[in-house]
């Protein structure tokens, strides 16, 4: 059974990774303090928010990550509803919205040559050498499944399980989408011992060689069309 073995006490020690290799493991977790400090610049940040939107999320949740892609993910999704499904054209589009009303210094501007944190974002050169070469719009989508992740030595999302909350992913099968839409929610909860991310395939038909997905190593639950696997035991 699979099980959150980050530990925060573990930082800067060194372990052998999935490729055999020895690596420092880094910080990804918040330390008290920090969440404080976190906790308060994000009631600044959301004190013109409408109290309805803020009522959905639970009352242990804020964002938990520092300014950049992640943070403005995760507040898109905040700001459209949490506990609630949204289209990825839906994110995309209110994400564009609001990093393009971020704007940056004086310096950042003539460092990038872009005006607001959407520009430098979309901006941003691709991995020519990466596995994967995404898009800005896959990069979105990659880094929603890397705040899933609460894996020992790559734990993205453990700073958001630490908030009581967790992100979901649900892939479906529609007309005019070859490889299926897909929806994102903010889920948040009383408790991290239930924070803990979904997979939803269960209306996505999967090609044969994409059954990869289905892992049985990811600390969480993946529904698919004929199983439930949760902490990667079949239930």
């Amino acid at each position: 059974m699979c099980k959150i073995i980050y530990n925060p006490d573990n930082v800067k020690t060194e372990i052998i990774n999935k490729r055999g290799k020895i690596k420092t493991l880094r910080k990804y977790h918040m330390t008290p303090e920090e969440m404080i400090r976190n906790r308060k610049k994000w009631l600044i940040d959301v004190k013109d928010v409408d109290k309805e939107i803020r009522s959905l999320a639970h009352r242990h949740f804020f964002n938990p990550y520092r300014r950049g892609i992640y943070y403005y993910q995760i507040q898109t999704l905040f700001l459209l509803g949490a506990n609630e499904w949204h289209s990825f054209s839906d994110i995309l589009s209110r994400l564009e919205s609001y990093t393009s009303d971020i704007l940056l210094s004086v310096s950042a501007i003539k460092k990038y040559g872009y005006k607001d944190a959407w520009e430098k974002f979309k901006g941003k050169s691709k991995r020519l050498c990466g596995v994967r070469c995404r898009d800005y719009m896959g990069r979105i989508m990659e880094n929603f499944e890397l705040c899933q992740r609460l894996s020992m030595s790559n734990p993205y999302g453990y700073k958001l399980h630490q908030v009581c909350s967790a992100i979901d992913v649900k892939r479906v099968d529609m007309k005019g989408f070859a490889q299926g839409a897909y929806f994102y929610r903010l889920s948040t909860y009383n408790s991290m011992k239930k924070s803990l991310p979904i997979k939803d395939f269960s209306g996505f038909t999967f090609p044969s060689h994409e059954g990869r997905y289905l892992s049985y190593k990811f600390i969480g639950t993946i529904i698919a069309k004929d199983k439930v696997i949760k902490n990667g035991v079949i239930v």
